[in-house]
């Protein structure tokens, strides 16, 4: 049942990525709408040949990644609103597994999860109330690409263990 939770979380990944301010301008994707079902696989986020067309990402630190890891598959599912969260059919999955496993349960299978969420490049740049944030992020530990872009777009996190890798668009 984890299995099927975690492969659904990529394909709502992708479902949810975002698109630009105006709906005619379309996704920030550059994968093609009728292949991102195809493609929405943990393949897809284990290189950091990011899919957009433009993003601005940072590499996280240990404890950023952590609290991604954390906000995707929390210890106790919160009924405040959370953007995008809502929609996604791993989270209602994961949400209705939580409340019928133990904690004992529950831990060996984040433990499970974890060792796979560590084995990707990169993940949305979450915020507390959000899955995607596509507003201008600040500080010097973000780059936007492409080169010379003005800010904005998918923010992107990359897992600390993968900062040596080049960050490209697809």
């Amino acid at each position: 049942r984890i299995a099927k939770i975690y492969e659904q979380f990529f394909l709502d990944i992708i479902e949810e990525a975002p698109n630009r301010k105006s709906a005619q301008d379309g996704s920030y994707l550059s994968i093609p709408a009728c292949m991102r079902n195809e493609l929405a696989r943990p393949e897809l986020l284990q290189t950091a040949d990011l899919p957009f067309t433009k993003v601005q990402y940072r590499v996280c630190t240990d404890a950023q990644w952590t609290m991604h890891f954390n906000r995707f598959f929390p210890t106790s599912i919160e009924t405040a609103k959370r953007q995008n969260f809502g929609r996604c059919t791993y989270y209602a999955d994961y949400a209705a597994l939580c409340s019928v496993i133990t904690k004992k349960s529950l831990l060996r299978a984040l433990r499970v999860l974890r060792v796979e969420f560590d084995k990707l490049a990169w993940v949305p740049f979450t915020q507390s109330d959000r899955m995607w944030t596509t507003g201008k992020m600040t500080g010097s530990a973000w780059t936007v690409l492409p080169r010379g872009a003005n800010s904005g777009g998918p923010a992107i996190g990359i897992n600390p263990r993968r900062q040596r890798e080049p960050v490209t668009l697809r």
